[in-house]
């Protein structure tokens, strides 16, 4: 079911198929994307697993859990738990599909908040098991690029309010990450201007973030400004060609190509103990 939320400045639409974010209007103007076929998506929640599990499974204290890309809570449907005019609740819980899966009983929540022309979007997991479990999360937001008429993919750059060095991966053995042969490095950069070159790969991919904002900007410093809480890499992603830019804060991240298909090896697990809540957020500003 579609639910819309809204205030003086936003009105956003959210799925309740994956607690998904369909819309956000500012002024008449989209800035999520629209699904289509180069992908279905535009802002799927990604649990328990961010990218993919090397040949779709790992070993988890010998169980052997399969999954597809970028966990099932973006393919479940969740269930309405609050809704007021600019916020709206989502929850979902653990069930045998779930568990065939990932061996751990879950209640996940996700809330949409608007706030003038902010959105802000948390993911809370909490642990209704008897045991200690283990878990990659992460946002894929996916907005439009250009979002303005007449304008290019080309026209926009990626601002960071810190200066960074990064080298982003090289893809092997579909879609496992290999940092030793990078595709691309970045030094000492406060931006990025965005060229599909850069996308021929897969994602540009920065696990050593220094910035605590990041800005999606055309020429006239229109757009959208990104902030977190709880993620520590950001990777872009967009298919060439296509009018379209993700910005996908992560704790966590695809399988590398080293791996040995111990999940518990996995970078950057947050592990949550019986009866804890954790949680992760990410806001978006129209500029």
């Amino acid at each position: 079911m579609i639910y819309t939320i809204k205030n003086k400045d936003i009105e956003m639409t959210i799925d309740s198929f994956g607690a998904e974010a369909l819309s956000i209007k500012c002024k008449g103007v989209d800035y999520l994307r629209t699904r289509d076929e180069v992908w279905n998506k535009t802002a799927p929640i990604l649990w328990p697993i961010v990218g993919r599990l090397k040949d779709k499974w790992a070993m988890y204290d010998g169980n052997k859990i399969q999954m597809e890309v970028h966990g099932f809570l973006s393919k479940r449907e969740w269930k309405l738990l609050e809704l007021n005019t600019s916020s709206i609740t989502f929850s979902n819980k653990y069930d045998t599909d779930t568990l065939s899966q990932y061996p751990f009983k879950y209640e996940a929540y996700v809330t949409y908040a608007l706030n003038g022309k902010n959105v802000e979007t948390k993911i809370k997991i909490k642990n209704i098991d008897e045991v200690t479990y283990k878990y990659n999360i992460g946002g894929h937001p996916g907005f439009k690029c250009p979002i303005f008429d007449g304008e290019e993919f080309e026209d926009y750059r990626i601002v960071f309010n810190k200066k960074e060095t990064f080298a982003s991966p090289s893809i092997v053995d579909a879609s496992m990450l290999d940092f030793d042969h990078p595709a691309a490095e970045f030094i000492d950069v406060d931006h990025i201007d965005l060229d599909y070159k850069y996308f021929a790969v897969d994602a540009i991919v920065n696990k050593n973030l220094k910035s605590s904002r990041v800005c999606l900007l055309n020429k006239n410093g229109k757009g959208i400004a990104f902030t977190w809480k709880g993620f520590n890499t950001l990777a872009f992603w967009t298919r060439p060609g296509s009018k379209f830019i993700c910005f996908e804060p992560w704790k966590g991240y695809a399988d590398l190509y080293t791996t040995d298909h111990d999940f518990l090896k996995k970078p950057d697990l947050v592990e949550i103990k019986p009866n804890e809540e954790k949680e992760v957020s990410y806001n978006i500003e129209i500029l």
